[in-house]
């Protein structure tokens, strides 16, 4: 049987379970959610930094689905920060995730369909071993779905990106409707050691977030096919390619518009922890919903 070993426990969140139990279900309590959420929501985005920077938003968006109900199964479309030679999805078929509050079975019958009915999506459990865009997510989805399944597929920033989403999207809303989809990526990333072409300071900041208030604009508005193009143009998204699968699928199963819940950047996490921290570097998170 497969197994994947946690790889950022202990860095971008608590490897005690006691710990990351207690930070998880904090986060979880934490979340903020507006009173007129509709009654069915089919996936969001989920940022996927530390859970000091980004953890909050993360938890938004999930309990934003646990509001609705059902689902006990999600697809994880990743960001894929190491370079895997492929235009193709790339499917942990089977096994189970480890994370330090419980393990996360793969949904191996939902994972098969997927790729009986799918030549864009391919096996490739190796692809997952060092990536943590989909990682961080898991043990806020198992301290608020004990028996949760998953099936995580790494999508490459790539046009094929939106193919991979529809065909997902349309086998789950013919066979596997109570399904939700969850996308992972982080924003700009601006200033310290990433370039600054905004400026240092409050000034990049301010830049930052007008540099991603474009991508929010295209997901709110469900612009599948401009999302990778504006990512390669403008540098606002790490995970383009999971962000145009989850819009895809998102529309296949019947969504019609995303909905940010929040937004921030770890500049202003951590200046409002550190004021005079002189770290400029400025990542920006979104917690979105598809409904």
């Amino acid at each position: 049987m497969n197994l994947r070993s946690p790889v950022r426990a202990g860095s971008f969140y608590d490897a005690s379970p006691e710990q990351c139990r207690a930070h998880a279900d904090k986060l979880l309590g934490q979340a903020d959610l507006p009173d007129d959420l509709p009654a069915t929501i089919y996936g969001g985005i989920v940022p996927h930094a530390g859970w000091v920077y980004s953890g909050k938003l993360a938890a938004q968006t999930l309990q934003a689905l646990a509001r609705c109900g059902g689902a006990q199964t999600f697809i994880l479309f990743g960001a894929m920060h190491f370079d895997v030679p492929t235009r193709r999805g790339v499917l942990y078929d089977r096994g189970v995730w480890r994370t330090p509050v419980g393990d996360l079975y793969v949904d191996e019958q939902l994972a098969a369909a997927i790729l009986a009915g799918e030549a864009m999506v391919e096996s490739n459990p190796r692809a997952h071993a060092y990536e943590h865009s989909l990682e961080v997510q898991l043990p806020l989805l198992k301290a608020l779905y004990p028996a949760a399944m998953i099936v995580p597929i790494g999508v490459p920033p790539v046009a094929e990106a939106v193919q991979i989403g529809q065909a997902v999207g349309r086998l789950m809303a013919d066979r596997f409707p109570a399904v939700r989809i969850i996308g992972s990526t982080d924003l700009t990333h601006h200033g310290g050691h990433f370039p600054s072409p905004g400026g240092h300071g409050e000034e990049g900041v301010r830049w930052t977030a007008r540099n991603d208030r474009r991508m929010i604009d295209l997901i709110e508005a469900m612009e599948a096919d401009k999302i990778v193009p504006e990512a390669e143009a403008h540098q606002n998204a790490c995970g383009a390619g999971a962000i145009a699968a989850t819009i895809a699928a998102c529309r296949a199963m019947g969504a019609s518009q995303g909905r940010c819940l929040a937004y921030t950047n770890s500049y202003d996490v951590i200046h409002a922890l550190v004021p005079h921290d002189p770290d400029d570097t400025t990542v920006g998170y979104a917690s979105i919903v598809f409904v």
